[in-house]
């Protein structure tokens, strides 16, 4: 056990009498993460929720470890996770069974201790166990929003929240899925419970699922949250006034929530989608004093390495998730921090680029002796390739010294695209891009494309290779590749490539013409 874990575990033990450590303000920059519970590392979609009892050996002191070493100065775990149970002994919400610590309660002191806050987390429109309980007020229990918003079930969440903060010290807390049903289970067909809840809130009969129109399924459905929003901040509010809210959306322009009283009101709001640009529209829309935050996840196909420093020049928070990998429900850092940023892919590379960014460092930044070090001579540039949604994704090291750099991409795919955005004051004097399989495989790709945004070069890798060169506009983006005829008046090019070509690995030495100019983007594509 390091120092620190054998410090932490002993603030546990502690006299009762023992002054807590004091509640620390809220961060000037929001640093946050999630070792995500609700979730084991095989059902990120379709499948259930982890089982209760999943992750309950987690140590306090081992989680209140790794979010230090990360730099996170907010705690994001949980009160009660996406299986009904709760994170902590002795509630209103039955524990998680096999719960080995009171987790919540200790992990708030350490963290506490150590200078950060923490938050708990509600999935609102979604309970297994509520779902178990009152199945006639349930569509199922699927993984996906589920429950309809009666005052029964708003009276168990209500309890359920105020019992949280009041027991374990918690700073605020996440709710998440703040949706309307998705009434999958009966094929449409609404319960007798919601049609009561329709009546209720809108003063007229449901009048029959083949005769709402959208316009009243609208209006419904904003009553309905609303009133649910009501809920949850009358709970917190009134267990502890200081209690901060945290609303996570990841459809942040639904229009169920747009221009609600919940924007306005929620302490911190996030865009679970992760883009900057959807957060500026809405922002006219919250409150004076709501912090917005961005999140760096697997599902978002956000590249942290643009989002983050995006977000932290405008004064957007951060946040990550992920599931935990091992039974003490951690993931491992050691390998994380080990290689580039570059050479992770999926949320490996989020927690890199984060870590990097918390501590302040650059994604240059390499872990050396416990920490992250500047490297004396970074990489010139950066590199982006083109995301693969949840498929495996392509990874690359940039290589670099004195006045040459080289990028060995390795790639499951024979087609693909990538960008590099030069960060040095100049190119380097050489420039080569590799492609390297796995070992064994050989490398299928028989064009290669390169452009600088006004100069193109295209190479057809037969034997001998035929490379060609000419004006091209634009096509320096990930969106979209250059259309076949790229190359405007193709001729062969004044200064040609050098190629090397073997069953395991493709290297191409860009020419001076695509530096010549100083260009800040040079994009490439392979099939």
């Amino acid at each position: 056990m390091t120092l620190r874990r054998t410090l932490l575990a002993l603030a546990l033990l502690l006299p009762t009498g023992h002054a807590p450590a004091a509640t620390p303000d809220e961060p000037e920059t929001i640093k946050a993460y999630c070792l995500d519970f609700n979730w084991v590392p095989t059902n990120r979609r379709g499948k259930p929720f982890a089982k209760p009892g999943q992750w309950a050996g987690a140590d306090p002191a081992a989680h209140v470890e790794w979010y230090k070493t990360i730099g996170a100065n907010v705690i994001q775990t949980f009160c009660v996770s996406t299986n009904g149970y709760a994170w902590y002994k002795d509630g209103f919400v039955p524990e998680q069974p096999g719960l080995k610590h009171d987790f919540l309660p200790e992990v708030v002191k350490l963290g506490h201790a150590e200078g950060m806050q923490v938050f708990g987390y509600f999935c609102i429109a979604s309970n297994p166990r509520w779902a178990e309980l009152h199945p006639e007020q349930s569509y199922g229990s699927p993984t996906t929003y589920h429950i309809p918003y009666t005052d029964e079930y708003l009276d168990f969440l209500s309890k359920s929240i105020g019992d949280a903060v009041k027991r374990t010290g918690i700073d605020g807390f996440m709710i998440d899925w703040v949706w309307m049903p998705k009434r999958q289970s009966t094929e449409g067909k609404w319960l007798d419970c919601e049609k009561k809840l329709y009546q209720q809130l809108m003063g007229e009969p449901f009048p029959g699922e083949d005769k709402l129109t959208p316009a009243q399924d609208t209006a419904y459905s904003r009553k309905a949250i609303d009133r649910c929003w009501k809920a949850i901040r009358k709970a917190a509010k009134d267990a502890n006034p200081d209690c901060k809210i945290w609303l996570t959306v990841n459809h942040i322009n639904h229009p169920h929530v747009v221009n609600s009283d919940m924007y306005r009101e929620a302490d911190w709001l996030m865009n679970e989608a992760g883009s900057v640009e959807a957060i500026r529209k809405v922002e006219p829309m919250v409150g004076e004093d709501t912090r917005m935050i961005t999140c760096m996840a697997l599902w978002n196909g956000q590249d942290a390495s643009v989002a983050v420093p995006e977000a932290m020049e405008a004064g957007i928070g951060l946040y990550g998730f992920t599931a935990p990998r091992n039974n003490d429900g951690l993931v491992p850092l050691d390998k994380i921090f080990s290689r580039q940023v570059f050479e992770l892919s999926g949320d490996d590379r989020n927690i890199a680029v984060l870590a990097r960014a918390y501590h302040g460092m650059s994604v240059h930044a390499l872990w050396q002796d416990g920490r992250f070090v500047e490297p004396e001579n970074p990489p010139p540039f950066r590199i982006s390739l083109k995301g693969r949604g949840r498929g495996m994704q392509d990874t690359a090291r940039i290589d670099s010294a004195a006045d040459e750099a080289s990028v060995t991409i390795r790639s499951p795919y024979s087609k693909g695209r990538g960008v590099l955005v030069r960060g040095a004051a100049k190119w380097p004097s050489k420039l080569s891009i590799r492609f390297h399989k796995k070992e064994g495989e050989a490398v299928t790709s028989t064009q290669f494309r390169i452009a600088n945004g006004s100069v193109g070069l295209g190479v057809t890798l037969d034997d001998p290779a035929i490379v060609t060169s000419g004006p091209v506009e634009g096509g320096l983006d990930l969106g979209r590749g250059w259309d076949a005829d790229f190359l405007k008046d193709a001729e062969a090019p004044k200064d040609s490539p050098s190629i090397q070509q073997t069953t395991e690995i493709l290297e191409i030495v860009i020419p001076a013409a695509m530096t010549r100019g100083n260009p800040e983007v040079i994009a490439f594509e392979w099939e």
